[in-house]
């Protein structure tokens, strides 16, 4: 049976665009411009990979994306609000994003603030409306997304990132690609894996592929940043201050193998994360 990935992402993204309209508040149930201000952070573009991700998990788990749909959401919601503050003057200073304003250009910097928060608070509470197929699967989502994306998770990698002088090791760029881009794959990939109720040799399997993944894709951002600028280094931390591109090149690909093999000997069909793999090494933009 053919597989056509470019479908399967459209059909997933407007499954979860759906849901996300629905999940975000508006000027009913909150100050209008603070509703406004996460609906643009969140509606305004973007390739919701990493709730796809969760999807396809799922269903590599043995279980169903429908099932997974509020932790794809909180995922995304999460991301929306590290995007935002990420952005914000004391931050990257970011001006645009997707082609539109940042939400702090927008709506000034103490909404962009307030609205991070929030959307951070809106993504707990969605992944709180799963439902309970078994006892404690809800604790246990909880307690993974806040892992991930906590002071030992995304956000240290974040005061790493921040921390950047324009020298650094590979050791420290590893790090700092784990804790803050490889960590949120991660928690995407796992928090749809637990929907299916898998068991834990899936789990590490599924673990191992988005950590592959994670690496991949932002060792390949620095890779087209470096194309864009028309040069290996630029203000921000990347991996070219560590190493050559051919070298960076080769750790994607190997990052990318790894995530790969993992795939072997899951219940589920588990073609949408590998072309999803070799679509992220392989993209130009």
């Amino acid at each position: 049976m053919s597989f056509e990935i470019q479908k399967y992402l459209a059909d997933r993204k407007t499954m979860i665009d759906d849901a996300l309209a629905v999940c975000l508040p508006d000027e009913h149930v909150c100050p209008a411009n603070l509703a406004a201000a996460m609906r643009h952070a969140v509606l305004t573009g973007g390739k919701r990979l990493r709730p796809i991700l969760c999807l396809a998990a799922a269903e590599a788990a043995g279980g169903s994306p429908d099932a997974a749909l509020c932790p794809a959401c909180a995922v995304e919601l999460l991301h929306a609000y590290t995007l935002v503050h990420d952005d914000l003057p004391c931050m990257d200073n970011d001006l645009t994003r997707r082609g539109q304003p940042t939400v702090h250009v927008k709506y000034g910097e103490a909404v962009a603030v307030l609205a991070g928060d929030a959307l951070l608070t809106l993504a707990f509470e969605t992944l709180s409306r799963t439902p309970e197929t078994r006892p404690g699967l809800s604790a246990r989502l909880v307690g993974e997304l806040a892992s991930a994306t906590g002071a030992s998770g995304v956000i240290a990698g974040q005061i790493d990132d921040i921390g950047f002088t324009g020298s650094v090791s590979r050791e420290t760029v590893e790090s700092v690609f784990r804790h803050k881009t490889a960590g949120l794959f991660r928690a995407a990939v796992r928090l749809g894996a637990l929907t299916a109720n898998t068991d834990a040799a899936v789990l590490d399997k599924l673990s191992v592929f988005a950590e592959g993944l994670g690496m991949a894709f932002q060792i390949t951002d620095d890779l087209l940043d470096a194309a864009e600028k028309n040069d290996a280094k630029h203000d921000e931390m990347s991996c070219l201050y560590a190493m050559s591109a051919a070298d960076a090149r080769a750790w994607a690909a190997s990052q990318t193998s790894a995530a790969l093999a993992a795939l072997q000997g899951l219940p589920g069909p588990t073609r949408a994360l590998s072309e999803i793999a070799s679509l992220l090494l392989n993209r130009r933009h």
